[in-house]
């Protein structure tokens, strides 16, 4: 039966494989960089056809997914060797994903990691500081501006994030020299293949680092599953490796957010292990790479004084802000302190996509007859202070600090680390849902890596797999849509499509799932009413 149920594991893996060799067929680098502004849609001809069969493969991988998390789930309770059997094949078939996904185009999934080339280079080759000047201070003939998403903006990450690319670019450029292929005399690419080449190896160097770094996330996910329920590691490490997003984010998007991850995660494997202090100190790095790493930092305080008291909960929040505060001066004097910080979030806020605020924006200015700086300020200001209250008043009712006639039973200690799990993905899907004015699909990892720790949670197992494939398939239908059907009209149904297709699939399987249970309940209540 064991062998029966690694073979089946090992056929999901294969076929998901051959779902992500279909996408490097279809949408291969090389030819993508003739053009500096592809995307999936135009690498093919955006008929019904190929659109169909790109959403096919989303769902094809997501119900592969499915299968294989159902698959790693009915075989607890086997064997040691058994369970490095099955965490031997999830990394086999995550390292092969990742290395199919490496020979596809970019541009389709999202043009970010052109911005991380362009900012790293500013650094390595022309000492330039990307926290304040602008990438269009260089002209259209630099290497790779014409790949540019941003131009007229500073970056919107932190110093933790500008090191590590800067050292990408620098590890890149090496490894070109060594390679005999550094010879920036030739004409920029799309112009020359040699040009094009180096820019294969730059978008080869951020994708590693993804990668690399994810996997190191998987460890400690593993890790920390397996500190208390170790029969449900392999299904966590599945839950993480395996999952489309972050396989397209990773190896083939190769955001930061890898980044960010990984010293959210490391902060989650100090406090599981009582290092308070040095998890605050990597959730203050980690919001060095993204600011939006803080809408962690209420939960974590708060279980830090739930779990040791008023004293020292006290004492380690004044360390690690003194502590924090340093360490912040520090990796922000190289690129000119903290006066870059109120530029980088003006530039941020100033855009709104994929949200339910974009819609209402949208509708105060041209149904209501809202001024834009007065719409905007409200669909901005609203979220933000929302999100806020949510912040506070969940960890609050997870961790039972509430009003007496409120509180459950004492949560016993083993059962704290869930609890502070489970905080922590309600927080990210607050955000996502209330919080965030501006959504990109690989936001849902923020959700992801809390939720993988918790793998036996029907949310983990059976609702946020939907999102995702949700999230996917936004970002490539709303592309085909907008340069076919809805070309020409206005853009408020194509805001409440795009957050329709985002949300609809998560919505109808929490409905499938939670609906029958409480239905049940609610016969019970009445038939014990009648009796």
């Amino acid at each position: 039966m064991n062998s029966k149920k690694l073979f089946w594991l090992g056929a999901i893996a294969l076929a998901s494989l051959g779902l992500y060799l279909l996408l490097a067929l279809r949408y291969p680098i090389g030819p993508s960089l003739a053009d500096p502004r592809a995307s999936w849609v135009s690498m093919v001809e955006p008929t019904r056809l190929n659109a169909a069969l790109h959403m096919a493969i989303y769902l094809g991988l997501t119900l592969l997914y499915l299968a294989a998390l159902r698959n790693l789930a009915a075989i607890q309770g086997e064997s040691a060797t058994h369970r490095r059997g099955q965490v031997l094949l999830i990394l086999s078939a995550w390292l092969a994903c990742s290395g199919v996904l490496m020979a596809v185009a970019p541009g389709g999934e999202s043009h970010d990691i052109f911005d991380y080339i362009f900012r790293g280079r500013m650094m390595a080759e022309y000492r330039a500081n990307p926290l304040v000047d602008v990438p269009d201070a260089f002209g259209l003939s630099t290497p790779y501006a014409r790949y540019l998403a941003w131009r007229k903006n500073v970056d919107t990450y932190g110093p933790t994030w500008e090191a590590s690319s800067a050292a990408v670019a620098s590890g890149v450029r090496q490894a070109a020299r060594w390679l005999g292929w550094w010879d920036e005399a030739y004409p920029v690419c799309p112009k020359s293949p040699e040009s094009c080449r180096l820019l294969v190896v730059y978008i080869t160097g951020y994708r590693l680092l993804a990668i690399i770094l994810t996997g190191l996330s998987g460890w400690m996910i593993a890790s920390m599953v397996r500190r208390n329920q170790p029969l449900l590691a392999p299904l966590a490490l599945a839950a993480w490796l395996l999952n489309p997003m972050t396989l397209v984010a990773t190896a083939l998007g190769g955001h930061n957010d890898a980044v960010m991850l990984v010293l959210i995660l490391s902060s989650c494997w100090l406090l599981q292990r009582q290092h308070p202090y040095l998890a605050m100190l990597a959730l203050i790095l980690a919001a060095h790479v993204k600011l939006t790493a803080l809408i962690w930092l209420p939960a974590c305080a708060l279980w830090i004084l739930w779990r040791w008291g008023w004293g020292r909960a006290l004492k380690i929040g004044l360390a690690s802000a003194a502590s924090g505060l340093v360490l912040s001066w520090l990796l922000y004097a190289p690129f000119g302190g903290w006066q870059s910080l109120p530029r980088m979030l003006h530039e941020r806020s100033a855009y709104l996509a994929n949200s339910p605020w974009r819609i209402l924006k949208s509708l105060l200015i041209n149904r209501w007859g809202w001024t834009v700086d007065r719409a905007h300020q409200l669909s901005t200001g609203l979220p933000n202070w929302l999100f806020a209250a949510g912040s506070l008043l969940i960890p609050l009712w997870m961790f039972n600090l509430r009003p007496k006639r409120w509180r459950e039973a004492p949560i016993p200690p083993e059962g704290a680390d869930q609890t502070l799990w489970r905080t922590l993905v309600a927080v990210s899907m607050l955000y996502l849902v209330i919080g965030s004015f501006w959504f990109q699909h690989w936001y849902v990892l923020w959700v992801l890596a809390p939720a993988a720790l918790l793998p036996g949670s029907r949310f983990t197992r059976f609702i946020l797999p939907w999102l995702v494939f949700g999230a996917l398939s936004a970002n490539f239908a709303m592309d085909f849509l907008l340069a076919t059907m809805l070309k020409t009209s206005p853009p408020v149904p194509g805001y409440i499509l795009a957050v329709g297709i985002i949300w609809g699939p998560a919505m109808i399987a929490a409905g499938v799932q939670f609906l029958p249970r409480h239905s049940r309940s609610i016969k019970s209540l009445l038939s014990r009413a009648s009796d």
